[in-house]
Order: C-alpha cells, then structure tokens, then sequence
C-alpha cells in the first residue's frame, strides 16, 4: 500500500504541481510586467472619484435659474441680474416668506406638486405680484381661483401672437393695450405649454367653443399664470418674442423670488404610522382563512415517520463497482488529466511491484527498469509512462491502450 501511494504521489507531483507551479510564475511576470499602469489606472481612479466627490452636484432641473442646460432658466436669471433685479432661488416654503417679506415678485413653479393646501394658502398672504408657471388645479384653487386649467395648447399651427381678450362674461372682447405692457412687446412667443382660462387672456389660441390663452392674469393683475413655461428656458429664450416676455414678466420688481418646492417641503406626519395600517383591510382576514387550511392541509396529509432501520456497517462495496462509478464521475466532469493521472500511477505501481524496485522508487526508475526488461527506446518509455498528456477522450483511451500493452508485455516475462 505505501508503494502505490509513493509511486501515485510522484505521479502526481509530475503531472499537478509542475503546471501549477509554471502557472504561478506566468502569473507573476505578467503582474510585474503590468505593475505600472495598474498602479497608474488606480491612482487615476482615486483622483476621479476625490473630484466627483469634492465638487458639488450639478443643477439639472427643469427652469432651475442655475441649471445651464438647455431645459434650465440661467439665461434668463443672469439678464434680470445685469439689469438690477435681485434674484434668489429658493427651495423650501418657510425660505420662500422670509425672502418676500421686504416685497418682491414670486415666481412660483412645483413640478411635483409637493405643497399641501394649507402650505399654498401661506404663500398667498403674501400680497405681492405672483408668477405661476405651469400650474396644476391645486395650485389654481389655492392661488388663482379666478382662473381655470384649459388642456394642453395645440402643436398645430404657427407661433401665438400677443393678442389680449377679456372674459368677463363668457365671451372674449378685445384689449387694444393688454393687460400690462409686458405682453405686446412680445410680439409672438413659441407654441406649446399648457392653455388656461381667466379674466384677461394673452397669446389665445382656439380649443372649440372659448379661447384659451398660455397667458392669463387675474382681473387686478396681481396673479399672472404662464403656461408657456418653455419661453424661460435657455434653449427656447432667444425665439421669436420669448426673451422679451420672460424679462418684462419678471423684471417689474427689484426683487424676484424663484421658488421650485423641493422635498423638504413635504409634511411629515406627527407620528409613526403602522405599516399594518398600509394593507388592504381585507388582508388580515384571508391571510387567518389561509393559515387555517394549511393547518388543516398538514393534519390531512401529514404521515408519521415509523421506526429507523439498522443496517449492518461497514458496507461492503465491490472494487469493480467503485472503480466503474470513479470513471463515470470523471466522464461527467471532463476530468481528462486527473483521469490520466489515475492511469499513470497505477501502471507505475504495477511495475515497480512486479521489477521489485522497492516502496520508495521514483517513477525515472520504473521507467530504466522497463527500458532494461523490453525491447522499446527508453525515449519512448519515458514519454508513455512520464510526459505524455492526453488533451481528449479518444487520446485518452489510446494512451491507455498502449499502458495496458506495456503492462501485459512486462508481466509476461
């Protein structure tokens, strides 16, 4: 036993720990061949990560007056600067009132509908010129509720002229001069937006039976409702007569507050709500109705183990048994190499047994003892019973074909 397994670990050594070893080396000439650039890749990452970290996150939201992308409102932001408008950016309802109370315009645009009705109530007291960009029913309810949502303006036709009508009564009469002398100086803005209905309509467009306007003011002027939000962008300001209405809108204060709600003006509740108050009510009781008949499941199909049956150990299993289900694992596993290895150490073992070489001889000695007692080149030998590797199955039974001719031709004498 201790000569099959001498002979089986040389075997092993040739054939395992040679490729592992040469694998290794590979390994580490290439990670010293590469050692600079991977420690050049690395410090550039950290470099990059370092400035995306110090440097702050940039503004892309739509009609933010620091966003300079095309959906932003910087453009127009820093030309109410130049001309001496005061322009704060806000995001929060309480920074919002502290900015107005010395007067100013509000332009107030939630994309988000983030404000509650008694949040937009606060903001109403604050009794200066309100710009509502875009606004939702809500925030027309709360705000403006003299005017009234009309839809979506038609992408058909050509730019929207600066033409003022009064709807008093129902019906539209023309205003010569418009409700202020933001509007006419326009000239035209670009279509598009949201269309709404109030007191005094500016840049109409038909919907069937009323006009519609994607500029409507309150009847004292004081609440102006821009649903052309698109003319503030900086893609869309330099368009026809969009710079001229964003800047006379805008600019009639020294001050304008340019509030965009965010979501630290979200209310949160005073106390923790139970997640069991999410679920539907009928949760609780299909989910007893449930565990119920599967109670009643177990009880019904439910079957007692009976007693464990001794089996007499150890169990003698057959070699020829264990030697075909050792092969069929490495058939599965396309373990050609172990395989082979397998092979090798046996016919070495047997050998080496049968030449009486002794427990501690090398597989180089088996091999001079079976070039002594044959006719073949010890060459050959030595490629059989040593080097020689098979890459497939058919080489593999081949190989062994010619170690069991060698065996037989060995034994014979």
């Amino acid at each position: 036993m201790s000569q099959a397994t001498a002979t089986r670990a040389s075997a092993d050594n040739i054939d395992g720990s040679g490729e592992e070893q040469t694998a290794w080396s590979l390994g580490r000439q290439r990670l010293r061949r590469w050692a600079f650039w991977l420690l050049l890749g690395v410090l550039l990452i950290a470099a990059v990560l370092v400035q995306l970290l110090r440097s702050p996150a940039a503004d892309r939201e739509d009609l933010s007056p620091a966003n300079p992308a095309p959906n932003g409102a910087m453009a127009v932001a820093e030309v109410l600067r130049q001309q001496g408008v005061e322009v704060i950016s806000t995001d929060s309802l309480d920074e919002t009132l502290a900015a107005l109370d010395d007067g100013g315009t509000l332009l107030f645009h939630d994309t988000n509908n983030y404000l509650e009705p008694e949040q937009l109530a606060r903001l109403s007291d604050h009794g200066g010129r309100t710009v509502l960009v875009r606004p939702g029913f809500q925030h027309l309810q709360e705000l403006a509720p003299e005017i009234s949502a009309a839809g979506r303006v038609p992408e058909e036709g050509g730019p929207l002229a600066a033409e003022c009508l009064t709807n008093d009564d129902g019906a539209g009469s023309p205003v010569p001069d418009g409700p202020d002398s933001g509007t006419l100086p326009a000239g035209s803005i670009s279509r598009g937006g949201l269309g709404y209905r109030g007191p005094v309509m500016c840049f109409t467009f038909e919907t069937g039976a009323e006009p519609a306007a994607s500029y409507v003011t309150s009847a004292d002027g004081g609440t102006i409702v821009l649903g052309a939000g698109h003319v503030l962008s900086n893609e869309q300001i330099v368009e026809r007569g969009n710079a001229a209405l964003a800047l006379n809108t805008l600019g009639s204060a020294d001050r304008l507050v340019w509030y965009r709600p965010s979501l630290s003006d979200l209310a949160a509740a005073e106390e923790p709500q139970n997640p069991l108050a999410l679920l539907p009510a009928w949760v609780a009781p299909v989910t007893l109705w449930l565990l119920a008949v599967g109670a009643l499941a177990m009880l019904w199909k439910g079957r007692r183990l009976g007693k464990l049956i001794q089996e007499p150990l150890p169990v003698v299993v057959p070699a020829a048994e264990t030697a075909a289900g050792r092969a069929r694992l490495y058939q599965d596993s396309k373990s050609i190499r172990r395989a082979a290895a397998n092979l090798r150490a046996a016919t070495l073992t047997r050998l080496s047994a049968k030449l009486r070489l002794g427990s501690g001889s090398s597989a180089a000695a088996v091999v001079d003892a079976v070039a002594r007692h044959s006719n073949r080149p010890p060459a050959e030998l030595d490629r059989l019973l040593r080097t020689y590797i098979p890459e497939s199955e058919s080489q593999l039974v081949d190989w062994a074909q010619n170690l069991q001719s060698l065996e037989k031709e060995i034994l014979d004498q």
